[in-house]
């Protein structure tokens, strides 16, 4: 087979673990794997630089939303291979590039005891899209998931984090029973505000413990 992304031809390595353990075949060669850097462990929220809380989430914790996240990591920099990744998967709609990180999920999460929830999209930017791509992330480690929220228009790129903490209705209950236990998990993590909002509308309803996951940390 050939490279998803560079195309470079791919001897088809068949080994014990994917035979006997279910493991997912790497559709990516080692070399564009080695171009994406996986973070170290860092802040206890979000995964990002400090060895306990960055200073991003020590400012979020001064806010309304101090508390609504428990713990978090982030897997991977928002480099220049992950950008040209994420343009090629969600702006080009490659939607085969779900497959890539689909190893890496799989491990990280398939022995995890809460209810996986995936950040959605709103109905305007689904069409946009045509395909909701963090779902399709966890589809392609068949990993399972439920959805608890809904998403309105409401854009926060470019907004203060002041607007951004006054845009409490971002999100809203699907009215689904809500487990105790909940990890959020998301694409991409910028500036902290829409896991926040989700989990904070996830709080409200009697989840009593959230955990975030995002495969990219900017």
């Amino acid at each position: 087979m050939n490279c998803y992304l560079c195309e470079r031809d791919m001897p088809l390595q068949a080994n014990w673990r994917s035979l006997f353990l279910n493991d997912l075949e790497e559709v990516i060669c080692s070399r564009c794997r080695s171009s994406f850097e996986r973070l170290e462990k860092g802040c206890r929220i979000c995964g990002g630089l400090g060895t306990d809380i960055c200073s991003d989430c020590s400012k979020w914790e001064t806010t309304a939303y101090a508390g609504v996240i428990d713990s978090g990591k982030s897997l991977f920099r928002y480099n220049l291979a992950m950008k040209e990744y994420l343009h090629q998967y969600k702006f080009l709609k490659d939607i085969v590039l779900a497959e890539v990180f689909a190893p890496v999920l799989r491990e990280e999460l398939r022995s995890q005891k809460a209810v996986i929830v995936p950040i959605p999209m709103n109905e305007n930017k689904l069409k946009e899209r045509t395909f909701p791509q963090v779902d399709r992330l966890l589809d392609a480690a068949s990993l399972p998931y439920v959805h608890y929220l809904e998403k309105n228009e409401v854009r926060l790129a470019g907004k203060s984090k002041a607007d951004r903490i006054a845009s409490e209705d971002v999100f809203w209950w699907n009215g689904k029973p809500v487990p105790e236990k909940v990890l959020l998990f998301d694409d991409l993590y910028t500036t902290g505000s829409t896991m926040r909002m989700a989990a904070k509308a996830l709080k409200a309803e009697g989840v009593k413990e959230i955990t975030i996951l995002a495969l990219i940390r900017a």
